[in-house]
């Protein structure tokens, strides 16, 4: 058994002492770790991904993230359109398919069936005095979120909407819609 002492040390045993590994190539400091070695299961179901998202594939780097989305225009007029058009299936003068598009699911559905209460309240014939929007206070919270105020009158009373407006999918959408 040889022992190398310090006195006399073994130069190619320092030097393979102080060697430094370098960093894998081809992968970043803040790169998430690689997908797993196990195949993906056909029973599993992706929940809340969209149908062109890429699908993970073992070995292959996901896709850089999408650029930012382009800045929305101001939506103060689509905002009061909607306000008008919410009362007016309110007052059973529009379907609510109308403002599906502009509106999330949650919202177009308790507009639904506010509707039908009013509608089973509602007795006699009803005037056609149409909605008209007065006015209309929009405030940018971020550049993906909005809200707004809407003062609107409706057969001869002033009523107030508060709106809370979120981009989804490079549109403006309204996540929350209260009227008074």
């Amino acid at each position: 058994m040889t022992t190398t002492t310090s006195e006399n040390p073994d130069p190619t045993a320092a030097s393979r002492r102080l060697r430094v590994a370098s960093p894998p190539r081809g992968r970043r400091p803040a790169a998430p770790p690689s997908a797993s070695r196990r195949p993906e299961s056909p029973r599993r179901l992706r929940v809340g991904a969209v149908p062109s998202d890429p699908v993970p594939v073992p070995g292959r780097p996901l896709p850089s993230a999408p650029a930012a989305p382009s800045r929305l225009p101001d939506p103060t007029a689509m905002c009061g359109s909607v306000v008008r058009a919410a009362v007016e299936v309110l007052r059973g003068e529009r379907p609510a398919a109308h403002i599906a598009r502009w509106v999330t699911p949650q919202v177009l559905d308790q507009l639904v069936h506010r509707a039908r209460l009013v509608q089973a309240r509602r007795r006699g014939p009803h005037t056609a005095v149409p909605v008209s929007v007065r006015r209309i206070r929009t405030v940018r919270l971020g550049d993906s979120t909005a809200e707004a105020t809407v003062v609107l009158e409706d057969d001869g009373r002033v009523r107030a909407a508060a709106v809370r407006l979120e981009a989804r999918r490079g549109v403006w959408r309204v996540a929350v819609l209260e009227l008074g």
